[in-house]
């Protein structure tokens, strides 16, 4: 059972502790207690609003939570729930919970020690602050690695004798395998094994429950590409020339392309579906949502509506896909691969070789670049694997760049429909979103990205209604996936632009309209989402002021534009994607000291290039008050790390982190407490700072680090610690509720300007102001190199990436030549803006900083060419002939010949305005109020304060009882204002204790 200490400073600790259920009465003054002197007392409580999260739903949510088979959601027969209903309050009547709850912890700034000020603020990891790292610009600690050649990546793994792996493909987009004859390749010198689908016929899948995949193709090839054979021979030239040896026969079938038509019935579809095959359909998943009041958007003051066209996007990153594979003398798979996942990849090769996990290792090398197109399990590592069994030597396998498009896994080709509406007080009354994604030849995560393109949609803004529908389309080709700002993108865009055009409608500026619309912070989104911290308020303010937005927007001249955009995403996720009925830790770190007192720490997760090793070995160093460099972060094998569930959905950093500072704290408590027997001063009257431990109130009394270290290892020999992170239980009960949930959002809010030739239609973006929210900037060169690099990718997506089909379903620019990734010549000035909200549930506040930033520059660059041209474009990306086709279609409009004689939009303000201004003033005011006065969480990472995760919920907040009679001489102790405080939760109690 877990308990909190409280001695010697009694009162202090009361008032830290102010609300929780349990703590501990030590019986000394300074020195090490008896286990006689310690003392329970289970304080007894009437069941209050810091319970009912996990029970009846939480006093955020107003009540307005639902139960299976009510309003929220129709049940089967078979007991499933359907989509439904969800109803919160309209919008302006304080986000979701109008009705504010008192505070139930009372924070009290803690000076601990070290080399800064401590904070003022409200953080439970303010006591683990020790002014070492957290804050500071510090260099990626495995950038010299990267800066000198020495980094491990895919393609520079050598094994002793092995041998070169090279894939089949399929050269028609749609087609049943009649049959594969392998004689003359298994008869060329030099070929030592030959594999088919007949070798793979366990499917495998990133989720679990789309598993649609095999290594190899197994009775047909759904896209040119697909793999059908592979082939390991002794060289490169022996393996290409046995690619041409195969003799397959081919049944050709009538592919699809377009996605639209991918919605009608099919008579041979992609994937049969259903142990019986009955569905005849390409649709691999469809949703339906809707939250709040629909007859608030029956008669709108003011309306817009789009239709969007977006096109498929690829990653784009640096080395392409690679994979070694060796089986040892013990028989157990060695597998290097640059992995985002390498738990799933784990999870997968099991399946596929049907072999038990602990038989196999999967080595992580260094990542160059991912951005979600290496998360999934990948065929060509089953193949690789494969290869290696049969031969019974190490296996590479490297692709090209035109294999890398084909394999793809990149942003979803997308039809965006999106209606919004808002009444005579511009407060926005509705969003109606329609979404079909074109989904390629395999799931991958698309089951996700159906959700995601509505439900990342619901903030940041109060809205008095929300209702989407989606559909992922399975057609022939190459399978679209997870990328940064996963599902969040193309939806953010057609919002953003479409606030703009309404707030065009209405006479008033859209940067107000957004402000007077926004959610406060400690407040739900329409569809259920529990928003902890919010930025954006501050983020728009500062981008405003930054950019002189007042003197430019609908001001500068024809072909010169300014617009502004917004984003919110997820920082986590709230289930992971493989789960179980122990709700399995999200993340969970290991943790050793050396003698030397250097500190190593064991973590699954893949750090791709974002920084969450760094961000790792800060909080760390933080916590132990040690220099950076005495911190080693170890992640790149299953065999020594422990299972993280992925570096996806903006999570590494955020909860393994957040793990890591739960390990550090039992490391350091440990250190403190041999330094209690040491000096015989108390933990809680000891500062750990510069590898010393000395008494707060007289530094001069204290001992080194080492001497410490070393009598807390008297007992054991080692000092060990294990921390782990799961969120907290949260969401609705609606199908669908799981999909967007996280522990905390991120904000951001970014201007750019643009310039545009209306003649040529060439747009060059100049200058991008940044405003991102993550909480915490556990390190700001890490977050500021992510805003601008999420510029530098959304840049490319909104002006010139396209992955380009052919009439013939052909992908004609697979190479980096020919798609059109922005160099540094096109990028703008970018000026970055931390913003720091400091989240309850992040670590030491920090959320994320490597998806968020990436969606608000798309729509900010399209309302900053209207701006310029005033023509809506929704078309993208947005290539000159795309722009010059807007422009003749604006001009045979017109009056004009010439598009220099255009005119630019002006905004004349109508009454509104006015209001809109006085409303934002209003919930700024608020806003402030709240964050004074509200607890901003009844979780500290993942733990309901004061309860005891061990036991059942119920038990601990139905029941009162009391341990022990408290003893006269222990109440004494708590001094006058403790005394007082008791009497006063006795009265609250209703009776004695």
């Amino acid at each position: 059972m877990e308990t909190f200490a409280v001695a010697p400073d009694i009162n202090k600790s009361l008032n830290r502790y102010k609300g929780l259920l349990r703590f501990t009465v030590v019986k000394s003054n300074h020195q090490r207690p008896q286990a006689t002197h310690i003392q329970t007392l289970i304080l007894r409580a009437p069941k209050n609003p810091i319970c009912l999260q996990a029970t009846h739903g939480d006093y955020m949510s107003g009540g307005y939570r639902q139960q299976p088979g009510g309003a929220g959601g129709t049940t089967r027969k078979d007991g499933k729930r359907v989509a439904g209903k969800q109803a919160f309050p309209p919008p302006g009547s304080g986000g979701s919970r109008p009705k504010m709850a008192p505070r139930d912890l009372d924070y009290i700034p803690e000076s601990v020690g070290g080399k800064e000020p401590q904070p003022a603020g409200s953080h439970i990891h303010d006591r683990a602050r020790t002014g070492t790292s957290v804050g500071k610009e510090i260099p990626l600690v495995d950038s010299n690695a990267k800066v000198t050649g020495q980094a491990w990546y895919g393609d520079d793994v050598r094994l002793p004798n092995e041998v070169i792996g090279k894939i089949l493909r399929s050269p028609h987009h749609y087609a049943r395998i009649k049959s594969i004859d392998t004689s003359r390749v298994e008869a060329l010198p030099g070929v030592l094994a030959v594999a088919t689908g007949a070798d793979s016929p366990h499917r495998f899948g990133v989720l679990p429950v789309t598993k649609d995949e095999h290594a190899m193709a197994v009775e047909k090839v759904r896209h040119v590409g697909d793999l059908v054979a592979c082939v390991a021979a002794i060289d490169e030239a022996t393996a290409l020339e046995a690619l041409n040896l195969f003799d397959v026969e081919w049944e050709v079938l009538e592919p699809v392309f377009d996605p639209k038509k991918g919605l009608e019935d099919a008579d041979e579809p992609i994937h049969w579906r259903g142990k019986y095959h009955l569905a005849k359909t390409n649709v691999q998943k469809r949703v339906f949502q809707e939250f709040g009041d629909r007859s608030l958007v029956e008669k709108p003051h003011a309306e817009s509506h789009g239709k969007w066209k977006m096109a498929g996007v690829h990653h784009g990153f640096t080395e392409p896909h690679a994979v070694v594979a060796h089986w040892d003398p013990n028989g157990r798979l060695q597998l290097y691969t640059p992995q985002q996942v390498p738990h799933y990849t784990h999870r997968a090769l099991s399946t596929v070789l049907d072999v038990p996990m602990h038989q196999i290792n999967v080595i992580r090398t260094f990542v160059g670049g991912g951005f979600g197109g290496k998360s999934d399990p990948f065929p060509h590592e089953m193949c690789a694997a494969i290869l290696s069994r049969k031969s019974g030597r190490p296996v590479r396998i490297t692709f090209d760049r035109e294999e890398v498009y084909w394999i793809n896994r990149g942003r979803h080709p997308s039809h965006i429909e999106v209606k919004m509406t808002a009444d005579e007080d511009a407060r926005i009354s509705g969003f109606d979103i329609d979404a079909l994604i074109d989904g390629g030849g395999f799931a991958s995560f698309g089951h996700v990205t159906s959700y995601y393109n509505g439900v990342l949609a619901t903030a940041p803004y109060e809205l008095g209604s929300f209702h989407y529908t989606g559909a992922r389309v399975w057609t022939n080709k190459p399978a679209s996936g997870a990328m940064r700002g996963h599902g969040a993108v193309n939806t953010r865009c057609a919002v953003e632009v479409g606030l703009d055009e309404m707030a065009e409608t209405m006479q008033v500026d859209p940067i107000d309209l957004r402000l007077a619309n926004l959610l406060p912070p400690h407040s739900r989104t329409i569809s259920g989402f529990r928003i902890t911290s919010n930025g954006m308020r501050e983020a728009l303010e500062k981008v405003r002021e930054g950019s002189n937005w007042d003197e430019k927007f609908r001001q500068l001249p024809l072909g010169k534009g300014i617009g502004i955009g917004c984003g919110f995403f997820i920082s986590g996720s709230g289930l992971p994607i493989h789960w179980d009925p122990n709700r399995f830790p999200h993340a969970t770190v290991h943790m050793q000291v050396d003698m030397d007192g250097g500190v190593t720490v064991h973590t699954g997760a893949a750090d791709i290039g974002q920084g969450s090793t760094t961000a790792v070995a800060q909080v760390v160093s933080e916590v132990l008050a040690l220099p950076i460099e005495m911190i080693h972060v170890r992640s790149h094998e299953s065999d020594t790390s422990p299972v993280d569930l992925g570096s996806y959905s903006s999570r590494v950093t955020f909860m393994n982190a957040n793990a890591a500072i739960r390990a550090a704290l039992e490391i350091r408590e440990q250190i403190l407490n041999a330094a209690w027997d040491i000096l015989g001063y108390h933990p809680d009257n000891l500062v750990l700072n510069d590898r010393r431990i000395y008494y707060k109130h007289d530094p001069a009394i204290g001992v080194s680090y080492l001497k410490a270290l070393h009598k807390a290892q008297e007992d054991k020999g080692a000092l060990i610690a294990s921390g782990a992170y799961r969120s907290p239980p949260m969401g609705g009960v609606h199908k669908g509720a799981a999909a967007g949930l996280a522990p905390a959002y991120s904000f951001s809010s970014y201007v750019a300007e643009v310039d545009v030739d209306v003649e040529t239609g060439m747009i060059k973006c100049t200058n991008v102001w940044a405003a991102h929210d993550c909480g915490k900037a556990l390190n700001p060169l890490a977050v500021k190199g992510q805003i601008i690099g999420s510029c530098h990718m959304g840049l490319g997506q909104v002006l010139s990436e396209k992955m380009v089909y052919g009439r013939t379903g052909h992908l004609q620019n697979p190479n980096l030549l020919e798609y059109k990734i922005p160099s540094v010549y096109e990028m703008p000035h970018v000026e970055p803006i931390i913003i720091e909200s400091c989240d309850p549930e992040g670590p030491f506040g920090a959320k994320e900083a490597g998806e968020g930033p990436l969606l608000p520059i798309l729509p900010a660059v399209v309302n900053a060419v209207y701006d310029a041209i005033g023509i809506r474009l929704r078309d993208l990306p947005l290539t000159p002939d795309v722009v010059f086709k807007g422009i003749e279609k604006a001009l045979k409009a017109s009056e004009f010949d010439d598009p220099t004689d255009l005119p630019s939009p002006r905004l004349t303000h109508s009454p509104l305005q006015a209001k809109l201004v006085a409303r934002a003033q209003e919930h700024k005011v608020r806003d402030k109020a709240r964050q004074r006065t509200e607890d901003t969480s009844p979780y500290v990472n993942g733990v309901l304060f004061g309860f005891d995760p061990n036991l059942p919920l119920e038990d601990q907040v139905e029941g009162w009882r009391t341990a022990t009679e408290p003893d006269p001489e222990q109440l004494a102790e708590l001094g006058l204002a403790g005394r007082a405080w008791l009497k006063k939760e006795q009265r609250q109690m209703g009776g004695e204790q």
